[in-house]
């Protein structure tokens, strides 16, 4: 009864809804800024973006 023990150990609905809107924030932000260092750290991709 894995979802009974979830659902004790759940905190009250604002920090689950602050803690759901962190883990979408930093799945949003981590791929962008992880774009955005490449692009600024390879040479090759600003050639590479005027070329599209």
């Amino acid at each position: 009864m894995w979802l009974r023990r979830l659902l004790e150990v759940e905190p009250p609905s604002p920090l689950k809804y602050l803690f759901g809107a962190a883990v979408m924030m930093i799945g949003v932000v981590l791929p962008v800024g992880y774009m955005m260092f490449r692009n600024k750290r390879v040479p090759s991709s600003s050639s590479y973006s005027k070329q599209t």
